[in-house]
């Protein structure tokens, strides 16, 4: 039936939000566009959230926090998480930083 098919659809991408939720990130990071639904899902539960990061950037971020990147929100947990004193996002030029 489709309502249970589009059920489903949603049901999925809820439990890949929860899973950044879940492992205690307070910042997702992804060099994908992230859309209208998880960009007010994060910030309900107060996440900074940015999308279409060059993968250069996210390297950088990663390597400077200790973060490890991923490809997926399946078995996330709090080891991949890194560290910061402080966070901010900038603009210089047009673009962000």
């Amino acid at each position: 039936d489709y309502e249970g098919i589009v059920n489903a659809e949603w049901k999925i991408i809820y439990d890949k939000l929860d899973s950044c939720v879940d492992c205690g990130a307070n910042i997702v990071l992804s060099k994908l566009p992230i859309g209208d639904l998880a960009t007010q899902y994060f910030a309900d539960r107060g996440l900074f959230c940015a999308g279409r990061v060059e993968e250069e950037d996210l390297k950088r971020v990663a390597k400077a926090t200790g973060a490890a990147m991923q490809t997926t929100t399946n078995g996330m947990s709090d080891d991949i998480l890194g560290t910061c004193g402080l966070f901010e996002e900038r603009r210089g030029g047009g673009e962000g930083f």
